[in-house]
């Protein structure tokens, strides 16, 4: 196929993509599966594909002892009887928009395997998703920048319990503030006990670059532990999955008071990921123009969006650790 009648086609292709914008009902739900099996932060947390642009989203639980002493014949009093509690979370959704530059190399490397279509969607989830992980972990509607200050993330929203190692950490022991297993041990002590019954079900959310430092640390162990740790797999401490995130970057650089040297801080978030709610609208709009000065297809994505903690009091915020 000449290089013409591939650009041609691939332009035909793109117009067609979405019908004239919207994305019909299947190819909203596919788009929507690509974005939530994509490797970030959204690929643990609770998925909520809304309807509409604001959602409830139904908690039932019992906050307190439901058992009683048993006497054989006899009812509990109405006092004694438990209820559970019901309340709800609210998902607003959020416009956002992402935008992917296709050039003609690539779709001349696709057009004739009669995948192009798949390729496309494919290229903007994997964009996309790591956009929303930014979002989703990093918003903040103080901030500056405008993209970041669509909403306030998960980041933000971790007010219940936050501990600051700055404060917390031992300074009598080298490199108190780099991450250990007594960032772990403090995140779990601070987390209410009501909520951690499964170590194994939790997840300690870092940086990749503070992972890797935890990894490093067990890794330096001449152990069978220390011989895993090089070879890969999540980390754990304490029986809890420790999982680096891409988005989660340190928060500022400091001089670290023993070294005297550059550090970067980060936070580590303690809590189930499925107690994190990410809601995604299925009115999803995508868009094509052509630059044919730069030889290149620009598709944009429209989407709506929202992340809340389903149980805010169940996440655990460790401030100041260094990476």
């Amino acid at each position: 196929m000449e290089n013409k009648q591939i650009i041609e086609k691939a332009a035909m292709t793109l117009a067609d993509l979405a019908g004239g914008g919207l994305l019909s009902p299947a190819q909203a739900n596919k788009f929507l599966r690509m974005v939530q099996d994509a490797p970030t932060i959204i690929n643990s947390a609770r998925f909520v594909p809304m309807s509409h642009d604001s959602q409830k989203v139904e908690k039932i639980g019992f906050g307190q002892r439901i058992l009683r002493p048993g006497v054989e014949g006899t009812a509990l009093a109405e006092g004694d009887k438990s209820v559970p509690t019901t309340s709800t979370v609210q998902l607003n959704a959020k416009e956002v928009i992402a935008e992917v530059n296709i050039t003609y190399d690539t779709l001349e490397n696709n057009i004739e395997k009669g995948n192009l279509y798949n390729t496309i969607m494919r290229m903007i989830a994997e964009r996309a998703a790591l956009d929303l992980e930014e979002l989703v972990v990093n918003g903040d509607t103080a901030s500056t920048d405008p993209y970041l200050a669509v909403l306030d993330g998960i980041r933000k929203q971790a007010t219940a319990h936050v501990v600051d190692w700055a404060v917390t950490a031992d300074p009598n022991k080298a490199g108190h503030l780099m991450i250990n297993k007594d960032v772990f041990k403090a995140g779990i002590k601070a987390m209410p006990k009501k909520y951690y019954r499964n170590p194994a079900d939790f997840r300690f959310f870092t940086s990749y670059n503070a992972q890797v430092e935890y990894m490093d640390s067990i890794a330096a162990r001449q152990s069978t532990l220390g011989d895993r740790a090089l070879q890969g797999g999540l980390p754990t401490a304490y029986g809890t999955p420790v999982q680096g995130i891409a988005m989660l970057q340190g928060v500022e650089e400091v001089i670290d008071e023993t070294s005297g040297e550059t550090a970067v801080r980060s936070d580590v978030l303690f809590t189930h990921p499925k107690n994190i709610l990410f809601g995604m609208s299925r009115n999803i709009r995508i868009e094509v123009d052509r630059d044919i000065r730069e030889r290149k297809f620009i598709i944009v994505l429209t989407a709506k969006i929202d992340t809340k903690f389903e149980e805010p009091d169940a996440v655990v915020k460790i401030e100041n650790v260094q990476e």
